[in-house]
């Protein structure tokens, strides 16, 4: 059974270092304003990410809104991450309420 939690974007502030963020907008929107931390995470580097992540360590899936997360959530999850979580809001609750990072 496929399984995946939800963390709100407050949540998720207040307990930062506890979980690995990957952020699964498209590069570009990335490069424009992140959180600061997350990991860019597509298809075409979604195999090297799981090989080299721990099963237990917490994943949390960012998108633009918090839906796409979930169906990526799912497939983290499937392919043996424990401990996954999509983030409510995704990025643009984020970016309301909290810093981002820009790279110029």
């Amino acid at each position: 059974m496929t399984t995946f939690t939800h963390i709100t974007c407050e949540q998720l502030n207040a307990e930062r270092d506890q979980w690995t963020l990957v952020d699964i907008r498209d590069r570009q929107s990335f490069e424009l304003a992140h959180v600061e931390g997350a990991i860019a995470i597509d298809n075409d580097n979604v195999a090297q990410f799981l090989s080299e992540t721990s099963n237990e360590q917490p994943v949390a899936v960012m998108c633009y809104h918090g839906i796409s997360s979930q169906q990526a959530a799912a497939f983290l999850n499937q392919q043996g991450l424990q401990n996954v979580a999509t983030v409510d809001g995704g990025f643009e609750y984020w970016r309301q309420h909290f810093a981002v990072t820009t790279e110029k």
